[in-house]
């Protein structure tokens, strides 16, 4: 029996480093997931490998299942498993911790702005965007009851950047030090629009990455968009950084 269950848990472990092998293609939130899934397929692994050797006496018999040292994804060494996941030998269980709960919160932060996050960079950006998601729109306002769009974009440069901006979105416009493509947007970078069908810039957004950007919209309130929607891509004005 111990043989058989040690064998089992090698073709386990092999197919893990295998499938790692061929993970070198995936997103920072595949990763994460990827990551997680097999972490928990691994102890579930494990645990079931120990309830089956349990004998008529309740004794428990020890199970030596292989030793990963590391795991490499993107060409870089991630973890290393003996009973356990690690992200790196000699990371502390302290550092270990606040790593995986920083994936984790990439993975909730990506969902909830439904937005790929790449660079860690820019959490807090992603973390302040995300606490306004809903927030009604009132135009004139700058709080947690009712905020507009120039309001907001001014609330997230003071608590993310601690900048002081101009309160409304064509003051804003007027003091860029570089006006941008919008495929040379970063996230934290301004995207302006004319939503009154003319050249005047009357919107202004924060760009989060990948096309999309968030605002307080008139119609849905702090929402996130995409910059190739039909509606945005029609009163798009100009892009730039400050």
């Amino acid at each position: 029996m111990l043989k058989t269950i040690s064998f089992a848990g090698i073709i386990f472990i092999a197919g893990f480093v295998q499938s790692s092998a061929q993970s070198n293609d995936l997103s920072q939130n595949q990763k994460s997931h990827y990551l997680y899934t097999k972490a928990a397929e691994i102890r579930q692994t494990q645990e079931t490998a120990l309830l089956e050797l349990k004998g008529k006496k309740n004794k428990v018999h020890t199970v030596e299942l292989p030793v990963i040292e590391k795991v490499v994804i993107n060409k870089e060494p991630l973890i290393s498993i003996n009973n356990d996941l690690r992200l790196d030998g000699d990371m502390s269980s302290v550092a270990l911790t606040r790593e995986l709960a920083q994936m984790r919160e990439v993975e909730n932060l990506s969902q909830k702005l439904g937005v790929e996050i790449e660079n860690k960079q820019y959490l807090s950006l992603y973390r302040e965007a995300a606490s306004w998601l809903g927030t009604r729109y009132r135009r004139g306002s700058m709080g947690v009851k009712g905020v507009d769009c120039s309001g907001f974009t001014s609330i997230i440069y003071n608590k993310v950047f601690d900048k002081q901006i101009p309160r409304t979105s064509r003051g804003i416009a007027n003091q860029l030090s570089e006006t941008l493509l919008a495929e040379d947007l970063l996230p934290g970078d301004l995207v302006f629009f004319a939503t009154r069908g003319k050249k005047y810039i009357n919107h202004v957004g924060v760009y989060l990455g990948n096309d999309c950007f968030v605002h307080a919209s008139i119609k849905g309130g702090v929402m996130v968009n995409n910059l190739n929607e039909t509606y945005y891509k029609r009163s798009f004005q100009k892009a730039g950084r400050l």
